[in-house]
């Protein structure tokens, strides 16, 4: 499996916003999302896949576009 594109598009918007760490990102909350700059709804959701994939140790899993 590739890498999905919109994953690293949202890992780099993620970066941006100063989240660096599985435990940072995990962290996020709704403000700290809602402040990021031109995030859509449909990444707001894919943030909370990557939160859950972080829980579950499941990061490479969502990279490549599995379900965690």
């Amino acid at each position: 499996m590739a890498v999905n594109q919109k994953t690293v598009r949202l890992l780099n918007k993620v970066f941006e916003a100063g989240f660096f760490t599985e435990k940072e990102i995990a962290a996020m909350t709704v403000d700290d999302i809602l402040a990021m700059q031109g995030i859509t709804v449909a990444e707001i959701s894919m943030i909370n896949g990557l939160q859950k994939a972080v829980r579950a140790n499941k990061v490479i899993t969502f990279l490549s576009g599995g379900e965690v």
